[in-house]
């Protein structure tokens, strides 16, 4: 079960949308080589842009501003964020994890 709030799902966008896109163009550059360098070359490639995406959309997507909403009835000012989330985990700090999480995969594979 997938737990996300707001704009939360804009991680899984980045995973596969970044992973295709990173498929797509490790395969275009490289032409099916598959040398040891190749292969490094082709777990960057997939690290940049699937961490990349991820960080764009969080950029051009959630706002970092804070509004304040008052209440007509006792007038407190309440602040309110953004606070767009993937499995409690706010989307801005799944960038990193993404990136980490894929090179420890790597790494464990070569």
């Amino acid at each position: 079960m997938i737990i996300w709030r707001g704009k939360g799902l804009l991680v899984i966008l980045a995973i596969i949308g970044g992973g295709f896109a990173g498929i797509t163009l490790s395969d275009f550059i490289l032409q099916g080589s598959t040398t040891a360098f190749s292969m490094i070359l082709r777990c960057i490639i997939l690290i940049l842009t699937t961490s990349g995406l991820n960080f764009l959309l969080t950029k051009w997507f959630i706002s970092k501003e804070v509004r304040i909403l008052i209440d007509e009835k006792t007038g407190e000012r309440i602040e309110y964020r953004d606070r767009s989330s993937l499995f409690f985990i706010p989307n801005r700090y799944w960038t990193w994890i993404i990136a980490v999480v894929l090179a420890i995969i790597f790494l464990t594979r070569i």
